[in-house]
Formats: structure tokens, C-alpha cells, sequence
């Protein structure tokens, strides 16, 4: 009886085998609730630069993938926090290695942009009602290196440039 009940189900467990397969499915890497192209300034003590973030938001895992970007790392992913008002979300930057270079000509050491090391986290919040995007960079100390400001616009998946490659 065990043989004959399997033999029933082999012909239905190959059939849904086989619709798993060739059914269409969203992949996790592809699949975005809301896309975000934001443009504004980050203004330290001394002056202020013109800064954009391209963000694409995940619902399911509330993750946050850099897009584009001239101040954060293209295709780092963040979470970030839901709330009524806001999405907050915090980027906690890399150990920075320190790259030593020894000029042969001139005979002496340096250091690589010695002011990255002090980048330790950028914490952002969207108002979800204004679109308006806040946030600070921050030393390891808590302490702010730069103010961002920018304005989002939602865009749909449509809307985004086809991949040239």
C-alpha cells in the first residue's frame, strides 16, 4: 500500500516541481516599494556642496539600498525605521584603513585624505508627508562634520533609465 501511495504522488510532486519552476517570481534583489531621487546640500562649518541620493526601499525587510549617490557608497544597504511621520535610517560607515604611501622622489610618508577617518556614522530621517530629507555625518564621538538637507521626490519604476549593459 506505501508503494502504490507513492506512486500517486510522484506525478503530482513532479507537476508542482515543475510549475515552481517556470511560474514567474519576483526576486528579493529586484523587488522595491518606493524609489526616492533626492537633491539638496550638506553644509559643514566652512561651506556648503550640492549632494543627491538616489534611494530604493524594501517593505518586507525595511531595507534601504544606495542607488545613486555623491556623498554616501553606492550599493550599501541600510534599515531603516517606519513610523507614522518619518523613515529613519542610519549608515554606520566602514572601519577606515589608513593608506600609507612613501613618495621615492621626495622621500617621505602620507597619509590618504586623513579626514575620512573621522566618518563613523550618517543618520537620515524622511518626513513622509513633505518629502523633505534631514541628516547628520557623524564622528565617532557623536559629534556632527556636516548637516544634510535635501528634498525627495518619490519616482516610479517606470520612470528609471534601462540599463545600457
Amino acid at each position: 500500500m506505501g508503494t502504490h501511495c507513492l506512486s500517486k504522488l510522484a506525478p503530482c510532486a513532479a507537476l508542482l516541481f515543475g510549475l515552481a519552476l517556470v511560474a514567474p517570481t519576483v526576486t528579493h534583489a529586484d523587488y522595491f516599494s518606493l524609489y526616492l531621487k533626492c537633491a539638496g546640500t550638506v553644509a559643514t562649518a566652512k561651506n556648503k556642496t550640492r549632494a543627491n541620493v538616489d534611494l530604493a526601499l524594501r517593505d518586507n525587510n525595511n531595507s534601504a539600498l544606495i542607488q545613486k549617490s555623491n556623498i554616501l557608497p553606492v550599493g550599501e544597504s541600510m534599515k531603516y525605521e517606519l513610523s507614522p511621520a518619518t523613515y529613519s535610517m542610519t549608515y554606520f560607515a566602514p572601519g577606515v584603513h589608513t593608506r600609507v604611501y612613501y613618495d621615492w622622489y621626495r622621500g617621505y610618508l602620507f597619509s590618504w585624505d586623513p579626514h575620512l577617518k573621522r566618518l563613523a556614522t550618517v543618520r537620515l530621517s524622511i518626513d513622509r508627508q513633505t518629502g523633505k530629507l534631514t541628516g547628520d555625518i557623524l564622528n565617532s564621538q557623536d559629534r556632527s562634520l556636516a548637516r544634510i538637507n535635501m528634498a525627495c521626490e518619490p519616482i516610479s519604476p517606470e520612470d528609471l533609465p534601462e540599463p545600457k549593459f
